[in-house]
């Protein structure tokens, strides 16, 4: 058997070639899918003129854009293997990667590239060639300059559902980042799997600001594609133009992280804006705080969900069903994929207890790039171990309660992050919270919360553990807090719990 995720975008251009594929949020450009397809093999044409071969590294460095979903598709139909990373990256991140994954081309947006990676050379040596969107930088070669001159016909090159199409770096929360290596076969299966979900059709339309070097792209740019439904982009989130965007394009389907929803909530007008296309919203990435969930429905007039998936996992690993799920939950399984709990001996946890949460199915990652060790920790037989702690409710609901390393123990309990922030976000004062555990003398560890609060709003300290000791047990009422104008948060909208001061 022979694949290629790039067969996507042939087969919408011929069945729907006037089709409208992808929109750019930012200046207005509309490709069909026959111009998404004719940009594509021009550039596998371009890359192909380089030497770039099946199974060589193709760095990505651009923002959420048009030329993004050109670069991936184009490395794909080689054969060759895309490695994409947050526009946010600087000087030493970059290097890494590149380094580290032996890229032997990088497409790159042309402010970001002069600033920080111009002048590497010697830091990168696998590197031989730079293009750039946007304004030519010294040394670089002119994105649309090569797809203009390059022919319009270029074979897709057979791959088998286990060759690697792409690698995506995890956000190395401990030592050095990671490549997780994801298959053709991945992306087919949970592509196909995403659009199901999406409830979407060739009619419609989805805007997702999370960026496409995320393992959301599976979700929401893979989604759409297999099903010859149009994409809007935007290069950086703000609620304010995806509001406007919403409105403009006439969206039906929105993707984010829980952050990009909590900061929509507040920006929205209902007088400036015309939501009357949007019917559903996703969220993945993080827990959303269940108090939003009703407002995001009533406020914005959609069907909400919530999913599970890590990178590991080529995203989707539950998720709810539109109409049946339960707040709080990020749902049931997804078809074909097993999900169980265990505990520290490996027994399966029974209903309401906590274990940890492993994974098998085809959207299970093929390894981390050149670090076989870490690939064999990350297994128990076929079982993926997510290092996520989670429980089932009696009808098979899954529940996360928190990651494996931060469980706090404290004073023999164990007491679980993603319950505290429920409760705190429960305030209505509160916009957002985080719990992590620090050290202490008499109960080893106890709970800190991080809260930033709603703008304009003031709160004490013993007014927030008042109200959280009225809805608790008491050994799981956070005993210090610290109230925070920001919570450190990745690229994609992750509350990073490292950078908070465990003091």
């Amino acid at each position: 058997m022979v694949m290629n995720v790039c067969g996507l975008v042939s087969r919408n251009a011929s069945l729907r070639p006037h089709s409208k594929a992808i929109i750019c949020g930012d200046d207005g450009r509309i490709y069909s899918w026959s111009e998404f397809e004719k940009m594509v093999t021009r550039f596998s044409n371009a890359l192909a003129s380089m030497g770039v071969e099946k199974g060589d590294r193709v760095a990505i460095y651009l923002p959420n854009s048009p030329e993004f979903l050109f670069t991936y598709f184009a490395v794909a139909r080689i054969g060759a293997i895309a490695v994409p990373f947050n526009i946010l990256f600087r000087s030493g991140e970059i290097t890494y990667v590149l380094n580290n994954s032996r890229a032997k081309v990088l497409v790159g947006a042309s402010a970001e590239t002069r600033e920080y990676l111009a002048g590497a050379g010697g830091d990168v040596p696998h590197l031989e060639k730079v293009i750039t969107v946007g304004e030519r930088i010294n040394g670089s070669l002119d994105f649309h300059a090569l797809v203009s001159r390059a022919p319009e016909a270029f074979d897709v090159v057979d791959c088998s559902p286990d060759d690697i199409v792409s690698i995506l770096y995890t956000s190395g929360t401990t030592g050095q980042p990671k490549g997780a290596m994801h298959s053709h076969g991945n992306l087919m299966a949970i592509g196909t799997l995403s659009s199901r979900i999406l409830r979407i059709d060739d009619q419609d339309v989805l805007l997702t600001p999370t960026p496409f070097c995320h393992i959301c792209f599976v979700l929401s740019a893979l989604g759409p594609l297999n099903v010859g439904a149009c994409s809007v982009t935007m290069r950086r989130f703000s609620p304010d133009k995806a509001l406007e965007l919403i409105s403009r394009y006439r969206v039906t389907h929105f993707t984010g992280v829980p952050t990009m929803f909590i900061y929509m909530l507040h920006h929205f007008e209902e007088d400036k804006y015309d939501l009357t296309s949007w019917k559903y919203a996703y969220a993945a990435g993080a827990s959303m705080p269940v108090q939003y969930i009703k407002e995001v429905e009533e406020k914005f007039g959609v069907e909400f969900a919530e999913l599970y998936g890590l990178t590991e996992t080529t995203s989707t690993v539950t998720y709810n069903r539109i109409g049946h799920g339960k707040k709080g939950s990020v749902g049931l399984a997804a078809e074909g994929t097993e999900v169980k709990l265990v505990d520290e001996a490996g027994n399966q946890a029974r209903v309401g207890e906590v274990g940890e949460i492993l994974v098998k199915g085809p959207g299970v990652f093929k390894g981390y790039w050149e670090m076989p060790e870490a690939t064999r920790e990350a297994f128990d037989g076929e079982w993926y171990r997510t290092g996520d702690l989670g429980k089932y409710d009696e009808e098979g609901y899954l529940y996360i309660v928190g990651r494996k390393k931060e469980m706090i123990v404290c004073g023999g309990y164990n007491v679980y992050p993603r319950e505290i922030e429920e409760v705190i976000c429960q305030h209505p004062k509160v916009a957002e919270a985080a719990v992590v555990g620090v050290r202490d003398s008499a109960r080893n560890e106890i709970p800190k919360a991080f809260v930033r609060l709603n703008e304009g709003e003031e709160m004490t300290e013993q007014e927030l553990l008042e109200f959280c000791a009225q809805r608790m047990a008491s050994y799981k009422v956070p005993r210090q807090v610290e109230f925070v104008p920001e919570l450190p948060k990745s690229p994609s909208g992750k509350i990073l719990k490292r950078l908070l001061p465990a003091s």
